[in-house]
């Protein structure tokens, strides 16, 4: 009976919380925001990480956070958020709850139990999230942004640490497929690509991708640079992939007669357009047909497939979101002397994540926000410089896209390249007609993934434009399902 009584005494211990906490958190950007939760749900409701995270419930969280609790499961479980902002976004009461995670993200480096959750409990996670979806070390890497290892960090090298070690996980072998197996076509070779292709694959199917690229792993291997995301990782995740029987085929670039021969010809049953988003939109402004004026998605494909790319000695980086902090950074370690970025936005209202603006900012990149391109400067071939306009709003009342600029605030950059990096757009060029378009994105029924074409699907970058890859993943997910009832009946 004693023993009995030491042992919930320990347990009671354990949970015991800590009212300190939520005032630290508090102190940190968006983590006062909790204060306005009252738990109706909502955040998980939206959450797509909960479908794959058993302990990940936003609302769960943010309780456990209030209460001071760092040593539950579910109390370290925001580590895997993936700031896909959907949670925010669907809050009644305004709560960033993404912020509030990221809030966390921050105070865990000092936590003990944190430290004690990676060391002890990160591979069971691992491996539960492996069972749902087909990319866990990358979707882990990305969620949890360890720091180089140059770093004296020891939160980073724990993260490293169980990454780098689940690289040596056994694969599941496909078993054989039967003689009568239904036919898929992947078209795109991104995360939700796929993960459609891999759900598929373990449902008996017989699935062959198809990327245009001469490798795999669509934005993840073009679009994030290596020192966010190591490559190896995603090999690994892609070598599991075909371990279940998914045919991959590389430089295979699907025009409108390719795909006409996939949906009218008699060797597939069904197709999933996967196929991204790799289209850059122009800036619209004089200069922009200028040498050394590229699209950060060219720039970052170089860089990520060559290993390397050319850029100038001083690096203008025009765009506010991810893709254009990652050009920036990528620019630097390519040899630039000086990198700076320009957006319209304020440096609140930028898009891309603020750790990721930190970083930049830390890697010396000037930041300027507030500002849009007003023509590029050359001599009729290289560029020599832009001139810039201060940018006083950004939307209209209605929250539509309708910059307003100061005409008379003007300061000239000098510059030998420009990055352009503004936002993208799907290539819906090998579309034969007949499937839907809106807005320059496939249209597609997103509880379904259905496009008005009985047995063509699409998903990912190439009907929302651009999302999260937890979005992609979850897009993937609904298709495989969907694809499956429809071959069934």
């Amino acid at each position: 009976m004693q023993h009995l009584e030491m042992s919930m005494m320990k347990e009671k211990s354990a949970h015991r919380a800590d009212p300190k906490f939520k005032h630290k958190l508090a102190a940190n950007k968006d983590g006062d925001s909790l204060k306005f939760c009252y738990q109706c749900g909502a955040c998980t409701s939206v959450c797509p990480i909960s479908k794959f995270i058993d302990i990940y419930r936003p609302n769960k969280i943010i309780e456990l956070c209030k209460l001071g609790i760092r040593n539950l499961p579910q109390s370290n479980a925001f580590l895997f958020c993936s700031a896909c902002t959907l949670c925010t976004k669907g809050c009644p009461q305004n709560v960033s709850v993404h912020g509030v995670m990221q809030a966390m993200k921050e105070l865990s480096k000092d936590d003990a139990d944190t430290m004690e959750f990676l060391k002890k409990g990160f591979e069971q996670t691992l491996e539960s999230l492996g069972n749902e979806i087909p990319l866990p070390l990358v979707y882990s890497w990305i969620c949890l942004r360890p720091q180089d290892e140059e770093a004296d960090d020891i939160f980073s090298a724990e993260i490293r640490k169980s990454l780098k070690k689940a690289l040596d996980r056994p694969y599941t072998e496909a078993p054989p497929l039967k003689p009568d197996a239904k036919r898929i076509a992947i078209i795109g070779s991104g995360p939700s690509g796929l993960t459609a292709a891999w759900d598929l694959a373990r449902a008996g199917f017989s699935v062959t991708v198809f990327e245009s690229l001469p490798e795999l792993g669509g934005m993840l291997r073009t679009g994030i640079p290596e020192y966010r995301l190591p490559k190896e990782l995603l090999d690994s995740e892609i070598d599991r992939i075909k371990a279940v029987g998914v045919k991959m085929k590389t430089n295979e670039a699907v025009d409108e007669e390719f795909f006409e021969n996939l949906v009218d010809g008699d060797k597939f049953e069904a197709v999933f357009i996967a196929t991204g988003a790799f289209k850059s939109r122009k800036l619209g402004v004089e200069g922009e047909d200028l040498q050394d004026v590229v699209s950060a998605i060219e720039f970052l494909k170089e860089y990520n497939l060559a290993g390397g790319a050319k850029t100038g000695k001083k690096v203008v980086v025009i765009g506010g979101g991810n893709v254009a902090t990652d050009a920036a950074g990528a620019a630097l370690r390519c040899g630039a002397k000086s990198v700076r970025l320009f957006c319209l936005e304020d440096k609140k209202s930028m898009p891309a994540h603020e750790w990721e603006i930190e970083e930049i900012a830390a890697d010396g990149i000037e930041i300027n926000p507030s500002w849009g391109v007003k023509s590029i400067v050359g001599n009729g071939q290289t560029v020599s410089g832009v001139i810039f306009k201060r940018c006083i709003s950004v939307f209209d009342k209605n929250g539509r896209f309708a910059p307003v600029f100061d005409e008379e605030s003007i300061k000239e950059i000098e510059a030998d390249m420009v990055i352009s990096a503004i936002g993208q757009y799907p290539d819906l060029s090998f579309l034969c007609g007949g499937i839907d378009s809106a807005r320059g994105a496939v249209r597609a029924d997103p509880y379904t993934m259905e496009t008005n074409i009985p047995g063509i699907y699409a998903g990912g970058d190439a009907v929302s434009g651009t999302a999260s890859l937890v979005e992609a993943i979850t897009d993937g997910k609904t298709a495989a399902k969907s694809i499956i009832r429809y071959l069934s009946d």
